[in-house]
């Protein structure tokens, strides 16, 4: 798939182009469009992908492209949309497939909720297509797969969901790390010693991940009458757990 339109030039996008830097290459047709493009040109510089074209209009003709949405939900439909895509692949929060068809017109439709991991090639990415099988289906998915892990889901409304898992959640698991620094400085550690421990943790518990669930890891941690136990006591009476569920809950909300 070499004819890749970019609509949108905000963090998404340029952590989507950021991860998929080693599959790019000048001999691509790729291009990114929307009002001000040029706003995305020292990023381009700076990652060495200034050879993708840069249109600014109004009207976007995206036929025979794989089009990527990734500009703000509330942007879409101040564009007008002419010709027929490969594709369109949506990252958009809470556009269905029915009001994309209403201004684009496509093969396949795809929605897909990544994160700003993408930007490392780690995005953690759902999948929905529409029609579910064709032809292209692999080829998308291995679209997808240049930034990250995909995990397909067969209901649409699961898109919109898994803000709470995936989308949304690096924003929440920031905010933990940043309390578990301030524990630390409170401690007596330095600033840049708590911040490096709390980073080698996230790496450790993401690898733990690959083989344990999280309850394993809990029950290995904690010894009766322990510690971490008594450290996990004060977070249940304080209803962590729950108040992570509220804002999970309240982020998917905000799009349904």
């Amino acid at each position: 798939m070499n004819n890749l339109l970019f609509i949108g030039y905000g963090h998404m996008t340029q952590a989507i182009l950021k991860g998929m830097r080693a599959f790019l290459n000048p001999q691509q047709n790729i291009i990114i469009a929307g009002r001000n493009p040029a706003n995305i040109e020292p990023f381009l510089k700076q990652e060495g992908l200034d050879f993708i074209k840069l249109k600014a209009c109004n009207t976007i003709c995206v036929d025979d492209m794989v089009v990527f949405l990734t500009l703000k939900p509330y942007a879409f439909n101040q564009f007008t949309y002419t010709g027929v895509a490969n594709a369109v692949l949506s990252a958009l929060a809470g556009v269905s497939i029915a009001t994309l068809k209403q201004h684009l017109t496509a093969n396949v439709f795809v929605r897909f909720m990544p994160n700003i991991a993408a930007s490392m090639g780690l995005s953690a990415t759902t999948m929905y297509l529409e029609p579910a099988n064709t032809p292209q289906t692999p080829h998308l998915v291995t679209l997808l797969e240049c930034f990250g892990s995909v995990v397909s889901v067969d209901k649409e409304h699961l898109i919109d969901a898994s803000m709470a898992t995936n989308g949304s959640s690096l924003a929440f698991l920031s905010l933990v790390a940043q309390g578990l620094i301030d524990a630390g400085v409170r401690e007596g550690l330095s600033y840049k010693q708590a911040f490096r421990l709390v980073q080698r943790s996230f790496e450790g518990f993401a690898s733990l991940l690959t083989t344990q669930s999280p309850q394993d890891i809990t029950t290995a941690i904690c010894t009766p009458g322990g510690a971490s136990i008594e450290g996990l006591s004060v977070l249940e009476d304080r209803g962590v757990r729950g108040a992570l569920m509220q804002a999970c809950h309240a982020a998917v909300n905000k799009y349904r």
